[in-house]
């Protein structure tokens, strides 16, 4: 019996030992079971698409901390600058983007033990009098990447007034091509590799400076943090890191083509560059069809109400007059913010902030985009009501018509055709304004122009294509909006 006894005391006593290792090895690095880390796949060869792939040499590299860590890691392609953003905001676990460790990103973020060395250098265009990096002291205009330590550092040694930070890189080097720029600070990789692409650029000798890259990690996950590290020891120890480094080392050999339609024929149509765009533009018109029934529904909702306190607001009495009453103030306010902060700035906000949960980006943008363009359409529809003249609408109420029949007959098909010229300009800046989705990562028209810029290193046709897509499908549109307009003019 006292045997008995012992052993389950042996039993018992061995559970609560184990207990804790039990619960660390079972307690999740992530809230999904998925390391989510933001990229920017416009920077080869760090990160760059390849067909609908994102590769190089970071996606390389977590996915081998993926497999040795046995989780699924996942890589969202986002705008550079908002990574660390997302980041904080929860809507990542980390970032996987060439960043360099610095003191004021280490305030946001935590980071890994560094994996890569490389170093900033200077681009210049080849006729350029800039021989050295002391010559960049003589009031020479310098581009950077916006947030990235070649602009923080640039600013600091230069001043602010001759440094000039661009949200992608390819908009830097295409200013240094059409003489805006004197020079660009960029990682040598990739600088190589538009020297090595264009006729006209070289890169000076010496170098700007040496930096070592690694993972950003939300400050909220130190568990996360300390297996990546775990990680990254091992892959360096047996060699995988330098393997995947010796990879992509080298420049591949790019053929330079003259002239504008050449560049078009071997960037656009023989390496398949269409395709995104074609993609990016099925993404753009999805996006604006849907904004566009959503915000046209909740503009003019927004328009009646408006239009009814200002007609009834007297007329109505208890709970009703003073439901109406709040709800223009709402909306009222509404439109205010709406109008008052930036399309970018509200995209972000909800993308990083109020739809941090939602991980479907075309919905978030639909939602971001409706929200904006509601406003506008909403004092669209409000001018057009406001412009049926008083006297049609006192005619109207005379002959018996109740204020829903006299809206219904008589001052909405009249406020919806005196607003048709506004309208279709309305619906023509919706779609050129969801150029800006890049900003969270989804592959529109212009995120796919981007990817073909980060595989040909050719700014200026990848641009002008996407350009003349904007302009076509803008064309197209304005022609169905004067039919509109001449069928309703005589209505």
């Amino acid at each position: 019996m006292k045997k008995k006894a012992l052993n389950l005391f042996t039993l018992i006593l061995s559970i609560f030992i184990l207990m804790p290792n039990l619960a660390f090895g079972q307690e999740d690095l992530v809230d999904d079971g998925v390391i989510d880390l933001g990229t920017s796949a416009d920077f080869p060869p760090y990160e760059y698409y390849e067909k609908d792939e994102i590769v190089g040499i970071d996606p390389d590299i977590v996915k081998a901390i993926g497999e040795y860590l046995g989780v699924e890691v996942k890589l969202h392609d986002m705008d550079f600058n908002n990574i660390i953003a997302s980041i904080q905001s929860g809507k990542i676990d980390g970032g996987a983007a060439g960043f360099t460790v610095t003191e004021e990103r280490k305030k946001s973020v935590n980071f890994t033990d560094t994996f890569a060395k490389t170093s900033q250098v200077v681009l210049v265009k080849k006729d350029s009098d800039i021989k050295d990096i002391e010559d960049l002291a003589d009031s020479k205009k310098i581009g950077t990447q916006l947030g990235s330590i070649g602009h923080t550092l640039a600013t600091d040694d230069f001043g602010e007034d001759y440094v000039q930070a661009f949200i992608k890189v390819p908009d830097a080097i295409l200013s240094l091509q059409s003489g805006k720029i004197d020079a660009v600070i960029v990682d040598k990789q990739i600088a190589q590799s538009y020297a090595d692409s264009s006729k006209d650029l070289d890169l000076l000798d010496s170098t700007y400076l040496e930096e070592e890259y690694a993972i950003a990690v939300n400050k909220e996950n130190p568990l996360l943090l300390e297996k990546l590290n775990e990680a990254i020891g091992a892959l360096k120890e047996d060699g995988t890191i330098d393997q995947i480094m010796a990879k992509y080392e080298g420049s591949e050999e790019i053929e330079k083509t003259d002239g504008i339609i050449g560049r078009f024929k071997a960037n656009i149509i023989e390496n398949g560059g269409y395709k995104y765009l074609v993609d990016g533009l099925k993404t753009t018109l999805l996006v604006t069809f849907f904004a566009l029934i959503l915000s046209f529904s909740l503009g003019l909702i927004i328009a009646l109400v408006r239009a009814a306190n200002a007609e009834l607001g007297e007329e109505l009495h208890g709970i009703s007059g003073i439901l109406l009453k709040v709800m223009d103030k709402i909306f009222a306010i509404f439109i205010s913010i709406i109008r008052g902060t930036p399309s970018t700035i509200q995209l972000l906000i909800m993308f990083n902030v109020i739809l941090v949960n939602l991980d479907n980006l075309i919905l978030v943008a639909i939602i971001s985009f409706a929200l904006n363009s509601s406003a506008y359409m909403a004092e669209l529809f409000r001018g057009g009501i406001n412009s049926v003249s008083k006297g049609e609408k006192e005619a109207a109420r005379s002959l018996g018509l109740s204020y829903y029949q006299m809206m219904k007959k008589l001052v909405m098909p009249q406020a919806i055709k005196n607003s048709l010229p506004a309208l279709g300009n309305e619906i023509i800046t919706l779609f050129k304004e969801t150029s800006i989705s890049g900003f969270i990562g989804l592959a529109d028209l212009t995120r796919g122009a981007s990817i073909v810029i980060s595989q040909t290193f050719d700014a200026a046709t990848a641009y002008f294509s996407a350009a003349i897509i904007y302009l076509v499908i803008v064309l197209l549109m304005e022609k169905i909006f004067k039919k509109m307009e001449k069928g309703y003019l005589y209505a």
